[in-house]
């Protein structure tokens, strides 16, 4: 009887599961960026030893592209979450980006545990080690290094350069004066650094990959208009719950944020068709009493800021949420590798 199922499952095709997730690789490369969600990955923003500014720039990139950011989550260097965020994040969204736990040291785990959620055996990528060498030797002030002999040091550093690999997996070197790459695993969960200059040198660089591989619809971007208004929130609070109720069907979110310690606070109005956003204005203006501007506090006079909004500002800054402009050009960044990325 075995020997007879032996010979039947000769016949049967074999590798189904590899070649179905291959070819959904295919597709996931080639799929339109619609959603994205990003995952923060770090005991030391937890704890609050590290900042985290990349979801706010990542939101902000987002937003410039058309792109709907549905989620962020931050999580600690735990093998189990990060395999579990990273499958859920991966079949919700078209486009997630991970940022930490990429360097050489024992608590940088984010390569390993990817490699064990989507099944894809860590490997030397050698065009990743070929440039770790060559851009890194030519840096400036590069210290010297032996990169032929065995040691503990080269050991350490080639984890950098331990990728994952087979279906589903690709590498992009976004950036040509980094040896960094983006790493992508389960066809759609891009690997980048937490160095915040890093992280957006890469993630800009991928900007201008999907808009040539034609994965980005620039006509799905939202357009934001805000209105500031001398009236406290509980005076339009009934306005706005008609106005959003009204236009909801339309694409349209009616957004209301206080300004703390600021003589005026801010109504937005966020959607894809600008027209019709547009031909709100006036009426929130009305019905609000409203001005509209571009930033934020430009149409009310410095001296009359009070300390307290100075304060909640100051706080705010402190806690990443400061302006973060986009940064075009990949210049070179003073590290020599990405140490604790």
């Amino acid at each position: 009887m075995f020997a007879r199922l032996t010979q039947i499952s000769r016949h049967l095709p074999r590798n189904t599961s590899t070649t179905t997730l291959a070819a959904m690789t295919i597709d996931a490369f080639k799929k339109p960026v619609h959603t994205a969600a990003c995952l923060i990955i770090g005991d030391e923003v937890l704890n609050g030893k590290t900042v985290d500014t990349n979801s706010s720039y990542f939101a902000k990139y987002c937003f410039d592209l058309g792109i709907e950011l549905k989620r962020i989550e931050v999580i600690a260097d735990d093998e189990s979450e990060i395999i579990e965020a990273a499958r859920r994040m991966s079949k919700n969204y078209d486009f997630v980006v991970t940022s930490g736990g990429i360097g050489p040291t024992h608590d940088d785990i984010t390569y390993p545990s990817l490699a064990a959620a989507f099944d894809s055996p860590l490997q030397l990528h050698e065009e990743t080690a070929r440039r770790m060498r060559e851009i890194s030797a030519a840096r400036p002030n590069a210290p010297s290094y032996d990169w032929d002999t065995p040691s503990a040091m080269l050991t350490a550093r080639m984890r950098m350069a331990q990728l994952p690999s087979g279906p589903g997996t690709k590498v992009y070197f976004p950036c040509p004066s980094l040896w960094v790459p983006v790493a992508v695993v389960g066809g759609n969960v891009h690997v980048l650094p937490g160095i915040p200059r890093i992280f957006v040198l890469l993630l800009e660089g991928l900007r201008d990959i999907f808009l040539a591989e034609g994965r980005l619809d620039t006509s799905r971007k939202a357009t934001r208009v805000m209105i500031s208004t001398p009236m406290q929130e509980s005076e339009v609070a009934e306005y706005l719950t008609e106005l959003q109720e009204r236009v909801k069907d339309r694409g349209v979110k009616v957004g209301s944020y206080p300004r703390w310690g600021a003589t005026n606070n801010t109504i937005t109005l966020v959607g894809s068709d600008t027209e019709y956003v547009e031909s709100l204005v006036e009426e929130v203006e009305k019905a609000t009493r409203g001005t509209r501007v571009t930033v934020e506090g430009e149409n009310e006079e410095p001296e009359a800021r009070s300390e307290e909004e100075k304060a909640n500002e100051a706080a705010r800054n402190y806690g990443g949420a400061d302006k973060k402009e986009r940064v075009v050009p990949c210049a070179i960044p003073e590290q020599t590798d990405p140490v604790k990325a």
